[in-house]
């Protein structure tokens, strides 16, 4: 069911756009209690709560890791809120680590918020970031070192 299989991952996205697309209303959460340990990655349009243990990757729209949660992969999502432990990459909108947080990785985002007590170890990196300072052209400043002699203007 949680195959690395390229076919079946397609498949099930493929499965969760058709059926957003023909249903507006909004799903309830998936949920991953604190007693399941799933190897694989997943895949939704709606909202996923994790409380156990994940091993692969997520793409969805919101996305909450409880403060049991143990996670390691690649999180793509519009929102993601950490209150358990997370080990890896995070690509989305918006960034929160709760003060129970613990998470090791780089983080890219429009907005974050980092709690007191939160623990990070990695880099944040904000999207559509003007060009660093380091990377950007160099202000060009051009003064004339040469002396005039007032009197004589041929020195």
């Amino acid at each position: 069911m949680f195959s690395k299989n390229n076919t079946k991952i397609k498949t099930l996205e493929n499965m969760a756009q058709s059926r957003m697309g023909n249903d507006k209303r909004p799903l309830p959460p998936s949920l991953i209690s604190a007693d399941m340990i799933v190897s694989g990655d997943l895949f939704s349009d709606g909202e996923i709560h994790i409380d156990g243990k994940l091993d692969g990757d997520i793409k969805c729209r919101i996305l909450i890791l409880g403060v049991e949660s143990q996670v390691t992969g690649t999180i793509t999502a519009d929102v993601v809120k950490i209150h358990g432990k997370f080990n890896g990459q995070i690509v989305a909108g918006s960034v929160l680590l709760a003060s129970t947080a613990y998470m090791t990785g780089d983080i890219t985002h429009e907005s974050i918020e980092i709690e007191p007590g939160a623990y990070l170890e990695g880099h944040c990196h904000r999207q559509n970031d003007p060009i660093p300072a380091e990377q950007a052209p160099a202000d060009l400043m051009i003064s004339d070192q040469r002396k005039y002699d007032i009197d004589d203007p041929e020195k």
